[in-house]
């Protein structure tokens, strides 16, 4: 899965020389927490809700209410926005974007082709993703599994739910706590799973949880 699927295309940007109140006014409006700014057509910049905060408080600390506005609808976009913005390409793919985001504790990246704007791929993006590759919002139960790290586990499982002509909405594989296990997670599309985990038990395998 690559970021130009899923980022966010009709982007909210703002000009590097709007004054920050705007800049706040847009944000508030779309309900959003940052956007890209731009020189013309070249982005120059990222401005967030934070940015705004920090100069708002950072004004409220010497002067009274009326000066207070004054100032802030004097400060330009360009004087509080982050400049060295990390960026990412159309073909990154979803979990590099994601690993970015956490190692540089960011909460969006603008999507740039070539040099070209095209689009902003978020945390929010992010989460929903992960919730549809869980498959969470439909019918469905989950289970929670215990696997040897070693070939050939994943195919006995799903020919043991086959036998039940139950569909596998998907599959999850993650890191154990203990050495040579895998802990594996099937959401299926079912809401009556103990035949299921009934059978996976009697074949040996360890439940950890079924949710319906």
């Amino acid at each position: 899965m690559f970021v130009g699927k899923r980022m966010t295309k009709d982007m909210i940007t703002i000009e590097q020389d709007e004054p920050m109140t705007k800049a706040a006014e847009m944000l508030k409006k779309h309900k959003i927490r940052r956007m890209p700014v731009l020189k013309g057509e070249k982005l120059v910049g990222i401005v967030s809700d934070k940015d705004l905060r920090s100069a708002m408080a950072s004004s409220a600390s010497s002067l009274n209410l009326w000066e207070m506005h004054y100032l802030l609808d004097r400060i330009k976009v360009k004087e509080l926005m982050t400049k060295n913005v990390i960026t990412v390409a159309p073909e990154t793919t979803i979990e590099e974007a994601a690993q970015i985001m956490r190692d540089k504790k960011i909460g969006g990246l603008p999507v740039l082709e070539n040099t070209k704007l095209v689009g902003i791929i978020t945390e929010t993006d992010i989460f929903g993703i992960f919730l549809e590759v869980m498959g969470m919002g439909q019918e469905s139960s989950r289970i929670e599994i215990e696997l040897e790290d070693k070939p050939g586990q994943l195919a006995e499982i799903t020919k043991i739910i086959k036998k039940h002509d139950v569909n596998i909405i998907s599959v999850v594989t993650a890191p154990h706590d203990k050495e040579n296990k895998r802990i594996n997670v099937f959401r299926l599309a079912t809401l009556t799973p103990e035949p299921i985990r009934k059978d996976l038990e009697e074949a040996g395998y360890n439940i950890f949880s079924v949710v319906i």
